[in-house]
């Protein structure tokens, strides 16, 4: 099973996508540049501080080793006891022999004089008199703390930022994608050789203005080109009719004339009536289905009566199954069309003794004729190729006459219509084509509807 082309996303949902997109990203670089700006920040006057203050303890023991009566053992930890550094850790070495320290637990000492860092604290170390080396240390974890908070701060904003962010998108979105939709809208609403509309005040954006104008040169091209098109089918259509009228007229006379003559002239005549529906049926191809046909009420089950007739009246009719009225709106020459070319291709392809089945339903919004050749089958291949212009099978070009145009025109007849013809039958069953049209009761219903809607 063919899976299904999956949707095309919006110019706005992609404008929106893109902006939440990179509001995330900055807000997420943004924070991660604030965070290691902030840690280094924070260290580095953690480290000023803690140099300014084993400065201030470093002084303190050296003025009290310049007293007389200095004693190492006991002022030494007296003045780190009285250096009010909580948290910090305070150690004085003697080469590699602990004099002092302020905490129980691991040494971080003995150390070479200058700032040190470890994965848990920040160092200094200068030397003292007699031999003596202070090392003090801050503990990083304040700073871990600090980014905790900040961290925190960041999550609970960020529901905050991604809205703002998805409203000012949106709107920036719909601001930029408004030329686009309003060339989108104009464009629906042009007609075949009609003037493409003017733009709106709101495309002003230089790349759609390029992009219309390209467009409108465009249009004006295929309007030439449609023109020529219509003239040349309306031109060839008198210009082929009436000679073929004439050659017809001057054959009927031959024949009238000799009896000898009168068969050859007889598929004369066969060949050029042939060229008549060709030429006719072309023309109705040629019309534009984009344009509803408007038109007066038809009863379609007349027509379906009349044409079995003019169809089959040489053969043995079809079974009809028809009311006495189904009204449609439309051109009954056109509809009269399709029916005989439903018919016919029911006569040409039915079980030789078998009577071809016409049915005529209606409801309350559709008029449907279905037509059902006995004998006849449609592969599931051939479906819709029988619809396509000039396609034949290989079993009825060997078997049959004909162009090709039968069914295509029948479906172009049916969606001037608004309806359509389609192929109702599985391939183990008697090949049957609907034609289904608007009926004329459902077009009478809205017009109410809509009467009684406008104020």
């Amino acid at each position: 099973m063919r899976a299904k082309p999956a949707k095309p996303s919006s110019l706005v949902s992609r404008f929106l996508g893109a902006t939440v997109s990179v509001a995330v990203a900055s807000a997420l670089l943004l924070a991660s540049a604030a965070a290691v700006i902030a840690w280094a920040l924070w260290e580095a006057g953690e480290e000023r501080e803690l140099e300014a203050r084993s400065s201030a303890i470093a002084n303190t023991i050296q003025n009290s080793a310049a007293e007389e009566d200095f004693r190492l053992m006991e002022d030494v930890p007296e003045a780190l006891k009285e250096s009010g550094l909580a948290g910090y850790r305070l150690e004085v070495w003697r080469g590699s022999e602990l004099i002092a320290s302020n905490q129980l637990g691991p040494t971080l000492g003995p150390r070479g004089p200058g700032p040190a860092r470890t994965n848990s604290w920040l160092i200094t170390t200068r030397g003292l008199p007699q031999n003596l080396m202070l090392v003090a240390a801050a503990p990083r974890v304040h700073g871990v703390g600090t980014l905790r908070v900040f961290a925190w701060s960041l999550v609970l904003a960020a529901p905050l930022c991604l809205g703002v962010a998805f409203l000012a998108g949106r709107a920036a979105a719909i601001r930029a994608a408004r030329p686009l939709l309003d060339l989108r809208d104009r464009i629906r609403s042009a007609g075949p050789l009609t003037p493409f509309a003017a733009p709106s005040a709101l495309a002003t954006v230089a790349e759609v203005s390029e992009i219309e104008k390209a467009f409108a040169e465009l249009w004006t091209r295929l309007e030439d080109a449609l023109s020529r098109e219509r003239d040349f089918a309306t031109n060839a259509s008198h210009e082929l009719r009436t000679p073929l009228t004439r050659v017809r007229l001057h054959g009927e006379r031959a024949a009238a004339a000799g009896p000898a003559a009168a068969r050859e002239l007889a598929e004369q005549r066969r060949e050029i009536d042939h060229m008549v529906r060709l030429v006719d049926s072309l023309l109705v191809l040629a019309r534009d289905d984009s344009r509803a046909s408007g038109g007066e009420a038809v009863n379609l089950a007349d027509v379906v009566r009349d044409c079995a007739r003019d169809v089959f009246r040489e053969d043995s009719g079809p079974e009809i199954a028809a009311p006495d009225e189904a009204l449609v709106r439309g051109d009954e020459d056109l509809l009269r069309i399709a029916v005989e070319n439903l018919l016919d291709n029911a006569k040409k392809f039915k079980q030789p003794g078998s009577r071809a089945h016409v049915s005529v339903e209606e409801t309350a919004e559709r008029v449907s004729v279905s037509v059902t050749s006995p004998g006849a089958r449609v592969a599931a291949w051939e479906r819709e190729r029988l619809f396509e212009r000039f396609y034949r099978s290989p079993a009825a070009r060997a078997a049959h006459e004909g162009h090709g145009l039968g069914l295509a025109l029948a479906r172009h007849v049916a969606r001037l219509h608004g309806g359509d013809v389609t192929c109702a039958s599985d391939p183990d069953e008697d090949a049957r084509f609907v034609l289904s049209v608007p009926s004329w009761r459902l077009e009478r219903t809205q017009s109410a509807s809509a009467s009684q809607t406008t104020p």
